[in-house]
């Protein structure tokens, strides 16, 4: 049985020497991995961001240069321009073409764009530039604007978008830069017809025009009408159905959500336009000529859901448009869109589920496809929510300006202010301007909202939402 080896007998030792000393060489361990970025952290990522830019343009707009007086802005008007057109709402305190300097106006046109790409748009860009590694939860967070995808696809999404965003605004710039030059200079005309270009399909209804006219001077303008209103739907019907457009191009190819879109957008711009010619024809058309009546009462159809912009003047709307018209604002565009609202296809999702009960279908089906009933409720709960923060934002404005400021408001104007704050359209019947200091806090806070609300309610929704591993036994209560 041998011992343990003597010096002489270790390698490299000889006689009368000591052996040289074993190196022991340290094994690293595994390394720890880095946690990797959860929904939620991505959610108020975002959201710092984007208060992070809307607190940048209010301390510029706030400097004297910004403004034609050379004079500083009121922080609260400073901050409600900014927030108005980062969310692409269009709501304003004071007018964007007489208060502001060219530099004032290039700053809202840049907010407005970085607005205007939109929440999930927004999130993935930010990602790239962020260069952070992306987890499963985040590749489930871009889910619910389209169908399901990786983060490289969400990516290259992005940059398609912003092709597609860019492409449109220019030949929208074009011609109305082509237009505007019979009314002004040419430098001016272009500057005009970027502004108009970007802020018409970010559908943020910002405008140069002055006085708070919005686009009346151009009510009997076709080409300035039918420009606008085709950006309007660019933008509000996403990138994505015009790609499933472009890509299936058939009917019975188009998938069920380019088709829900396509039908709901199509009721809503004609059923708008019906109403808006029948209540006022006698009103807010009495002064425009016959001929040109349909397409002004399609323009504010279109602008209605999204955009803020108007021919005419809101003030002279009837009750019952105005009440149209909420409904209008609430609904929205698309998901994935630079619009506002619950979307078309929340609205869609839920009109199925009511006709296939009112049919006697246990389960919500349309053009031979089955819709999960868990979608069903997701939308349910989103518009609940909408309807429940509308409440809220016009009882606040109610108690800002008839309690504390004293001020004779009609019920439905501040309602109809709410509903344009929230769904991000921008339109007035014309009380913006004399709201009081904790009145315009309100509709800032409820544009924020409303800008990230209603997609931040479905990812939440959909993140809470785990298969079952048990039934409750089934029992019935009484309804109706």
């Amino acid at each position: 049985m041998s011992g343990p080896a003597r010096p002489e007998h270790l390698p490299g030792a000889e006689a009368g020497q000591r052996p040289r000393p074993t190196r022991v060489i340290p094994c690293p361990g595994p390394r720890e991995s880095p946690r990797p970025t959860t929904s939620r952290h991505h959610a108020r990522r975002f959201i710092g961001a984007l208060a992070a830019i809307i607190a940048t343009g209010t301390m510029i707009l706030m400097m004297p240069w910004a403004t034609e007086s050379s004079r500083a802005t009121d922080p609260i008007d400073a901050l409600f321009t900014a927030v108005s057109a980062t969310c692409v709402t269009g709501l304003v305190t004071v007018d964007t073409a007489d208060h502001w300097s060219f530099l004032g106006e290039l700053v809202i046109l840049i907010l407005i764009q970085i607005g205007g790409l939109g929440f999930m748009v927004g999130a993935s860009l930010l990602l790239q530039i962020l260069r952070h590694e992306v987890g499963l939860r985040e590749t489930l967070l871009m889910r619910d604007g389209g169908a399901t995808l990786s983060v490289r696809e969400a990516i290259d999404l992005s940059r398609k978008v912003v092709r597609f965003t860019l492409l449109v605004e220019g030949a929208g710039a074009a011609l109305l830069t082509v237009r505007f030059a019979f009314d002004m200079p040419f430098h001016l005309a272009l500057w005009h017809g970027v502004f108009h270009a970007v802020s018409a399909f970010c559908n943020a209804g910002f405008d140069l025009q002055g006085n708070f006219v919005s686009l009346a001077p151009y009510q009997r303008s076709s080409w300035v009408n039918g420009t606008v209103m085709v950006l309007i739907q660019a933008g509000a019907l996403s990138y994505i159905f015009f790609s499933d457009l472009a890509s299936r191009r058939r009917w019975s190819r188009f998938s069920l959500d380019g088709k829900l879109i396509l039908i709901v957008n199509t009721v809503l711009l004609v059923g708008g336009t019906l109403v808006f010619l029948g209540a006022e024809w006698e009103r807010a058309l009495a002064d425009v000529p016959a001929w040109a009546r349909f397409h002004t009462s399609l323009f504010q159809s279109v602008a209605a859901r999204t955009a803020g912009y108007a021919t005419v003047n809101v003030g002279d709307f009837q009750t019952v448009t105005l009440f149209v018209w909420v409904l209008l604002m609430g609904i929205g565009g698309a998901s994935g869109s630079t619009a506002g609202g619950v979307k078309l296809t929340t609205v869609g999702v839920v009109a199925v589920a009511v006709t296939s009960t009112l049919r006697g279908q246990l389960e919500p089906q349309l053009f031979g496809r089955r819709l999960p009933v868990a979608l069903v409720f997701r939308s349910i709960a989103i518009i609940v929510l909408f309807v429940a923060t509308h409440f809220i934002a016009t009882l606040s404005l109610a108690l800002t300006e008839d309690w504390l400021a004293g001020a004779e408001v009609g019920f439905l104007d501040l309602m109809f202010e709410a509903m344009s704050a929230l769904a991000t359209v921008g339109l007035t019947t014309g009380i913006t301007p004399s709201l009081s200091d904790p009145g315009k806090l309100v509709l800032c806070a409820t544009m924020f909202i409303g800008r990230l609300g209603p997609l931040t309610a479905a990812f939440a929704l959909q993140r809470r939402q785990a298969r079952a591993t048990y039934r409750f036994p089934e029992t019935s209560v009484r309804i109706g």
